[in-house]
């Protein structure tokens, strides 16, 4: 067993493999736990869905989960995205994926360089503490394993979708719910509606924009001129 900090919490991790804790080496703590997780080996092998995998990389998986669901009673939840600060302003990419939000992330940070931190390439943690919502960096970073042990105040929220032209475009809070709920990890247990509740408020705090671009890098200076950013 050891101690992650993940989103302001001190999370005791009881694993049976190895991966896992050198996955999150960066996050290790000696602090008090706030909660514990573990995976059983019958939900580490339902992570699977039948394939091989290494069984130290679905236990992370399987322990990733439960985080996620036990940090909704701390108004958090689990985010399916690319998050970074950029000049000091906190933002998230959204899409479907393969759609490219990591690809245009990529173009931000050739635009932006020194400027711009990534703090999770893929399954960034949200808290909202304060009435202020802060995005976190976590060791579950996706294949490319893009993180810092950091966070931010999110500030703006990107949908990306492919075009052949660039464009961003704001959007009302009325269009979002929908097109959020699609990415974010909602508990099939009793923290469904804490997710909800969480989804709401994070609908009313922030801006939403709908970035449309191809992969060169003039889509990344439109949607950063038409952000403010």
């Amino acid at each position: 067993m050891f101690v992650v900090c993940l989103a302001e919490l001190n999370i005791a991790i009881e694993n049976k493999y190895d991966y896992i804790k050198d996955m999150c080496r960066d996050y290790i703590t000696e602090n008090k736990a706030d909660f514990c997780v573990s995976a059983s080996d019958e939900e580490i092998n339902a992570e699977g869905n039948g394939q091989y995998f290494d069984k130290g990389y679905l236990e992370s998986l399987a322990i990733y989960r439960k985080i996620a669901e036990k940090i909704t009673q701390y108004n958090g939840f689990l985010l399916h995205g690319v998050a970074f600060e950029a000049k000091n302003c906190g933002i998230a990419f959204l899409a479907k994926s393969g759609v490219g939000k990591t690809t245009h992330a990529k173009l931000w940070k050739e635009m932006l360089n020194n400027e711009m931190t990534i703090i999770n390439g893929d399954k960034p943690l949200i808290r909202i503490i304060d009435e202020k919502v802060f995005v976190y960096g976590s060791a579950w970073a996706g294949k490319e394993k893009l993180h810092t042990n950091t966070k931010t105040e999110l500030r703006k929220i990107c949908f990306i979708e492919r075009s052949e032209t660039n464009e961003c475009l704001p959007m009302q809070k009325d269009m979002v719910f929908k097109r959020l709920i699609k990415q974010i990890y909602i508990p099939k247990n009793e923290s469904l509606l804490l997710t909800l509740e969480q989804i709401n408020r994070l609908a009313e705090k922030c801006e939403f924009y709908l970035i449309k671009c191809n992969t060169d890098i003039s889509s990344a200076k439109i949607a950063c001129e038409e952000m403010g950013v």
